[in-house]
């Protein structure tokens, strides 16, 4: 039925009735499908209620066809190195860029924010650009070919400031370095931490005579303060960024995110594709987790040369993914639009009259947030709330955890969606994520070592498993509930909006709890001037602030401190306490707030397996009274044109 209308397209009879009704139809359809109606409200009471008839489904079926299993891999795999990416360059922000290299939170914050602002318009007419391309290798595929390359360069750029920039370790200019007797550095040895009689005593001696500083000195020498950055490193980091963004999340992942959507119109097969993609994706942290935990081990207190090789192998990955994609999934063609491409203000004027997808966009927003904020925030919460000095293991093991329950997740996830529906499962994952969350708020960051910690991440995997599935799917869905409205293809679009609300979610979840966190007193590294993972210059310091100085056997966590209480917190994981509280609470209380917000919109999202069927069968049969419609015209066409050789002849 087409808007409570048989369409007789079925019905036995002759080849002139046939055409003659074929005809009526036609003009049916292209009287219901201009670009932009005054009220779409009856077509979605019909299509959300009016079954499809069962010629139609039918015809779905038989025109459909499943993706095979190397297209799904090919169009899968850069998501693999996309991820990797990710999550190496967002915590590489405040390990190198703000802890190592000195960057004030304030200062980083607001670069990313303005980055974001100035690449949000960008995106906009990028994917507009992206849905008006036509050429032989698609409209998808050449920026994807032509931007990807400028990604990998500005990803290995941004991993690698060491090349160019250190940290400067005083106030003065003076490094801890200048001061240090060479005889005592020549006496660590890197194998044992535990014991180094000799090294204490060349160190004893080199305090006594005021060569290197006393381990507890407070008497205001400006060894060990952190000083500031230099305005060039914020300089790098600001056009390295906004690269890196334009490039890659824009200009290559907006493209591709949108070929994902046009490969198949299935319900079914979609849910299968998006969950294959997502398993890529969680591939890609898995890998990062595994690569960045060997390399941590190699060069513990070196998180420069980590973030730089991990950088280097990840550009290479994506190359080679991207190289397997462009040759082997091809784009399905496109009918020739039967309306000219909408200027900007329009398009998204209309895209915003689809009712189904205003209401995605209700809880698409606060779960976005609910998703990026814990990722953002994790390494300072075990950092400075929890105050763990070697937060790298204990995130990448937490994280671990996290990816292999979202692995575990994501067949029950799309089993379950094929059985109650993707919204239904959507909707109670988000209740179950807000309860977790709320748990551990009430948990003291002190008590969250370990077990609570790691049960937390085990629960979080299989919530992030479902924003990252399920929304995908749905809103491929919506995209074909927009194009029977108005005969378009608007991926490129709808990927748009998704991408710039991602970069927006991620001003929330990254610039305002930074902004928050400076004006409760942060300090980088705690006012150290090297220690927690930023590398000293001396191999027998543990950390150096202004008024402890960590002597130890050698650099590597839990050496053995020569001086003062063993046991004692280093103090470059120290911070006030209202930045404590402010970590903590966007880390677990603003999460568990978005995803109880994103529950009630989920569950009454309008488009079911039902009504998309419904969808899908309407538009196949608009595809079949066309078609049939222009076979006459093509008949009579070549007749006359065989008519008017014979009478020149």
């Amino acid at each position: 039925n087409y808007e409570g209308r048989a369409l007789p397209l079925f019905r036995p009879g002759g080849q002139q009735a046939r055409r003659a009704r074929a005809r009526k139809v036609l003009s049916l359809v292209v009287r219901h499908s201009l670009p932009i109606r005054p009220s779409i409200s009856r077509m979605e009471a019909v299509m959300m209620q009016s079954p499809a008839s069962p010629a139609s489904q039918n015809l779905v079926a038989n025109t459909e066809k499943r993706l095979a299993c190397g297209t799904i891999a090919a169009y899968s795999a850069p998501r693999m190195p996309f991820s990797a990416i990710d999550l190496l360059i967002r915590p590489a922000r405040i390990t190198v860029y703000r802890d190592a290299l000195g960057m004030t939170i304030a200062a980083q914050a607001m670069i990313v924010s303005l980055c974001k602002s100035a690449d949000f318009l960008l995106g906009f007419m990028l994917g507009k650009l992206s849905d008006a391309t036509r050429t032989r290798w698609g409209r998808r595929k050449p920026f994807i070919a032509l931007c990807s390359p400028v990604f990998m360069i500005c990803t290995l750029l941004l991993g690698s400031p060491g090349w160019f920039f250190s940290r400067p370790h005083s106030a003065d200019g003076n490094s801890t370095v200048t001061t240090v007797s060479e005889a005592c550095a020549a006496l660590v040895d890197s194998s044992n931490r535990s014991s180094c009689v000799e090294l204490k005593a060349c160190i004893d001696a080199a305090v006594a005579s005021s060569t290197l500083r006393p381990w507890n000195a407070t008497d205001g020498n400006a060894d060990g303060v952190a000083a500031a950055a230099p305005a060039s490193l914020s300089a790098y980091f600001g056009v390295l960024y906004f690269l890196w963004y334009l490039s890659g999340w824009t200009s290559s992942l907006i493209p591709y995110d949108a070929l994902g959507m046009e490969l198949t119109s299935d319900y079914h097969e979609r849910a299968r594709l998006f969950g294959v993609k997502t398993a890529f994706q969680f591939m890609g942290y898995l890998l990062q987790i595994g690569v960045g935990l060997g390399v941590s081990l190699a060069f513990e207190t070196d998180v420069l040369m980590q973030v730089r090789l991990q950088a280097v192998a990840y550009s290479a990955l994506l190359g080679l993914c991207f190289a397997l994609l462009l040759r082997s999934v091809a784009e399905r063609p496109l009918r020739p639009p039967k309306h000219a491409p909408l200027p900007m203000v329009p398009a998204v004027r209309q895209l915003l009259a689809n009712g189904p997808y205003r209401q995605y966009l209700v809880f698409k927003v606060p779960m976005t947030i609910a998703s990026l904020l814990p990722a953002n925030l994790i390494i300072d919460y075990i950092k400075y709330s929890m105050r763990i000095e070697d937060f790298n293991a204990t995130y990448y093991v937490a994280f671990a955890i996290v990816l292999l329950c979202v692995f575990g997740a994501i067949p029950l996830l799309i089993s379950a969606a094929r059985r109650w529906g993707k919204k239904e499962v959507l909707a109670t994952t988000c209740v179950v994520e807000a309860l977790l969350f709320a748990v551990a708020f009430a948990i003291p960051p002190g008590a969250m070592a370990d077990g609570p910690l790691y049960i937390l991440c085990a629960c979080v995997g299989f919530g992030m498993a479902a924003s990252y599935v399920l929304p995908d799917a749905l809103l491929a869905d919506i995209i074909d509930y927009d194009e029977l409205h108005t005969g378009l293809r608007s991926e490129g679009l709808y990927t748009v909006v998704e991408s710039n609300l991602q970069q927006y979610a991620e001003i929330v979840g990254g610039v305002v709890p930074s902004l928050v966190a400076y004006f409760a007193g942060f300090q980088s590294l705690g006012g150290c001037s090297c220690g927690c993972g930023a590398k000293c210059d001396a191999d027998y310091l543990r950390w150096s602030c202004p008024a402890d100085v960590g002597y130890a056997c050698t650099d590597g966590f839990g050496a053995t401190l020569l001086y003062g209480e063993p046991d004692r917190a280093a103090p470059c994981t120290v911070q006030p306490e209202g930045v404590q509280w402010s970590f903590r609470v966007f880390f677990l209380a603003v999460p568990a707030a978005c995803y109880l917000l994103a529950a009630i919109p989920a569950w009454k999202l309008p488009i079911s397996s039902h009504s998309h069927r419904a969808i899908v069968a309407q538009l196949r049969a608009r595809e079949a009274a066309e078609a049939a419609a222009a076979r006459p015209a093509a008949c009579s066409e070549a007749a006359e044109a065989v008519a008017g050789g014979a009478e020149a002849g």
